[in-house]
């Protein structure tokens, strides 16, 4: 099997521990100036950092970090996790207040 490995390898001299979270949809419950409370439908760990993408005519994005996740029963009956996040970075425009900086 000649010319199977073409490419070269990348090997690590010390192992690195990470995580990888892929996009899940939230309903966001309540929206402060400094923190935001998020229905989810995954628990996520205290003190992790996420961003939190709001949709819109211009996505925006907050740097937030899991203050508190805590099971919770939305109306249909399901079992979700109410998250806490605290904003740590608002980005460059503000999803509250529709992208407009004061």
């Amino acid at each position: 099997m000649l010319g199977r490995r073409k490419h070269s390898r990348f090997l690590l001299a010390e192992p690195v521990d990470g995580s990888l979270r892929l996009r899940d949809e939230v309903t966001i419950e309540v929206w402060g100036e400094e923190e935001v409370v998020v229905i989810s439908p995954e628990p996520i760990r205290p003190d992790e950092r996420l961003t939190l993408e709001i949709p819109g005519d211009s996505r925006h994005r907050l740097s937030v970090r899991v203050s508190e996740s805590r099971p919770a029963v939305a109306d249909d009956g399901v079992i979700r996790h109410r998250v806490r996040l605290s904003i740590e970075d608002r980005g460059t425009q503000s999803a509250r207040d529709g992208g407009h900086q004061p």
